[in-house]
């Protein structure tokens, strides 16, 4: 599949659901009134997919990654679970499994590296449908650098989030995140990014929900290329360290930067669960290391 035919078919079935006639689900309004959520009609929070979201829920989200680059591809299954433990503080846990192509080398599989982010949120604004909360990611080695599932080392992934309703009328939802991945390597230099990302989300009285982002990463200080390795090996032995988890890009060094673009939507089910996917690709930039990413995923909320 084409990279335009891909985003054609994703925005006509958008088009195709909101033709649809429906209302808000149930089992979202119960769970926004208990959220203490002044805007009763307005529908639950939604997960785009690849900016972090502010809001604290409790829910399991499973995820499926595809890249697919000139050095080859890569896959990786993701379950993502997120625990609210008071209005206040939560936390997430993200493990991954990788294979990827055996057309390149002779193609691996296995557990990629895990991330546990604790979350505190700073504002929660019922009134002016405002959130913002800070969130510290600590991506662990479990992955076998050897066999191209992990890098060798770990990283701190901080990030400030910002989730702003429009209210039950408009029914959108803008979601911003701003972060710094640094990334402490056993071999070479440190890795470091700026990272921010931007996704907006409009509910429609279908349920379905159309999801449009933009995702921008820029990297920081030099890079030692002593003991590089060819880019085939490249895709798969750094690629995963973003690629592998819930969200984020996939990896840049040195001083290069990337801004990629994303589309995609969600249907939401009387029961809660929303499911959906959507396709990146880069716009400028570092636009070699990936000719397109699709994902697909759901979310099931948690009682």
């Amino acid at each position: 599949m084409t990279r335009g035919a891909a985003v054609v078919l994703l925005v006509a079935l958008s088009g195709l659901g909101a033709g649809v006639l429906g209302a808000v689900p149930l089992a979202a309004q119960e769970r926004m009134e208990a959220y203490e959520h002044a805007h009763r009609a307005f529908p639950e929070f939604v997960d785009v997919f690849f900016t972090q979201h502010a809001y604290l829920e409790r829910k399991v989200h499973p995820r499926f990654d595809a890249i697919v680059a000139e050095a080859g591809k890569q896959y990786s299954e993701s379950v993502e679970l997120v625990w609210q433990f008071n209005r206040w503080f939560g936390a997430e846990i993200a493990a991954a499994a990788i294979q990827t192509d055996p057309e390149v080398g002779d193609g691996v599989a296995g557990f990629g590296d895990m991330e546990v982010a604790p979350m505190i949120t700073f504002v929660q604004d019922p009134e002016r449908l405002l959130i913002v909360t800070a969130r510290s990611g600590f991506v662990l080695p479990t992955g076998d650098e050897s066999e191209g599932l992990g890098v060798d080392g770990w990283s701190w992934r901080p990030r400030f989030l910002l989730w702003k309703g429009f209210g039950a009328e408009r029914r959108g939802a803008l979601q911003v995140e701003f972060g710094y991945d640094l990334s402490f390597m056993e071999e070479g230099d440190d890795e470091k990014a700026l990272a921010f990302n931007v996704g907006y989300s409009h509910w429609t009285h279908s349920n379905w929900i159309p999801v449009m982002e933009i995702t921008a990463v820029q990297g920081v200080g030099g890079h030692d290329d002593e003991g590089a390795v060819p880019v085939d090996k490249a895709l798969m032995r750094r690629g995963d360290r973003r690629l592998g988890l819930s969200h984020g890009e996939a990896l840049i060094e040195s001083d290069d930067r990337r801004l990629s673009s994303a589309v995609g939507f969600r249907y939401a089910f009387e029961n809660g669960q929303q499911w959906g996917g959507g396709v990146q690709f880069p716009l400028f930039g570092d636009t070699e290391s990936y000719d397109w990413r699709l994902v697909f995923g759901g979310i099931f909320h948690l009682r």
